[in-house]
């Protein structure tokens, strides 16, 4: 894949894998590993003892083959990919979240492996959530538990969930209620219902409590098919940066405004990089002393004044649709974003634009 990204304010290109991050990753990276399965390597994997993978990590258990002959067998099939290894150490071995080691007897011990950087940092029972969110979190870590833990190690986990929930300040019996066990409920086969998802902002418990009981009553009453769904965000207290903030240039979706030395000014719109839509208004054979066909006001005003300006200075992005929208969301605002920018700042350049975008403001 071709794939362009800024990293300390200089540009790189991917030429070769899925780009860091990508919801594609995960899923290709499975269709290549179980093409090889199915491929060059199924000789190979059908003489072992035993194989299992999970996206990108395999764990094998063979009694015949060296570990360094199976490793230059796996890493000879592709020369994109390249295998590590870690081996088993005094009869113990991790995989995954599983912590797995050997008995006595030959049976094999399970239990959670956690990194040694790993710092059991979990949601504050005080923590501004709602309170399912931390009713969730006892339930998740009690089930992840029973699920890898051996019948040797399961008491060992809960309890030690058990002492880190209790110093981040939840409620004897609450961890009573919830870190157990939980019987299985007979379930009844009725049709499925459709998911209807909706996403709130949380306010407190009470105010949610109320919220969504009138909203799972009423879609109840007036759609019955339907299962609710309802999430709860907060506004985080620090956002991060992670990754390196794009020039005003290389962003889509935005507003832009043309400014001229003589006062007058232009504000558009553009669903590309402002570059390319500034390359339209000062096409190439500008200035060369032939005229082709103008389609644009800021383009007839250069030519008629002669004024000489700066890509630069002269054009600049003063407002950028937020991405967390869906597309044709974004598309909309962005309509409604120009007419308010002409609205407010009326540019002299602007009389070819035709509103279709009826605007309710305030001032006239």
């Amino acid at each position: 894949m071709n794939v362009h990204f800024v990293f300390n304010n200089t540009y790189y290109r991917q030429i070769y894998g899925i780009a860091m991050g990508s919801p594609l990753g995960p899923i290709l990276a499975d269709f290549f590993l179980a093409k090889l399965e199915n491929g060059p390597l199924k000789e190979v994997i059908n003489k072992l003892d035993f194989y299992c993978r999970y996206v990108d990590d395999t764990i094998i258990a063979d009694q015949n083959i060296r570990k360094e002959q199976l490793l230059e067998l796996f890493n000879n099939k592709h020369p994109a990919i390249k295998f590590t290894c870690e081996e088993e150490i005094d009869n113990k071995l991790n995989f995954l979240d599983v912590f797995l080691s050997r008995k006595e007897n030959g049976s094999i011990s399970r239990g959670v492996y956690r990194k040694g950087s790993s710092p059991s940092q979990y949601t504050h029972f005080l923590s501004f959530v709602p309170l399912h969110f931390k009713r969730n979190l006892v339930k998740c870590l009690a089930i992840r538990a029973l699920k890898i833990c051996s019948v040797d190690t399961i008491d060992r986990e809960l309890q030690h969930i058990h002492n880190i929930l209790i110093e981040l300040g939840y409620p004897l019996g609450f961890l009573k209620k919830h870190l157990r066990v939980q019987n299985k409920k007979i379930v009844t086969l009725t049709a499925n219902k459709k998911p209807l998802f909706l996403k709130l902002q949380f306010n407190c418990d009470l105010a949610s409590d109320v919220l969504r009981d009138s909203l799972t009553g009423v879609v109840k009453r007036t759609f019955n098919a339907a299962n609710l769904c309802l999430s709860y965000s907060t506004r985080s207290m620090v956002i991060p940066q992670l990754k390196d903030k794009l020039p005003g240039y290389a962003t889509s979706m935005c507003i832009y405004k043309f400014s001229s030395s003589c006062g007058e000014s232009y504000i558009g719109r553009t669903t590309r990089q402002p570059n390319q839509r500034v390359s339209e208004h000062l096409p190439s054979w500008l200035g060369k002393g032939y005229v082709k066909t103008i389609r644009s006001s800021v383009l007839s005003h250069l030519i008629n004044s002669g004024h000489v300006v700066d890509r630069n200075k002269s054009f600049k992005v003063i407002y950028r649709i937020p991405t967390s929208f869906p597309y044709g969301v974004r598309s909309r605002l962005l309509h409604i974003a120009e007419a308010i920018g002409i609205r407010a700042n009326k540019p002299s350049l602007c009389v070819q634009k035709k509103f279709v975008t009826p605007l309710s403001l305030s001032w006239p």
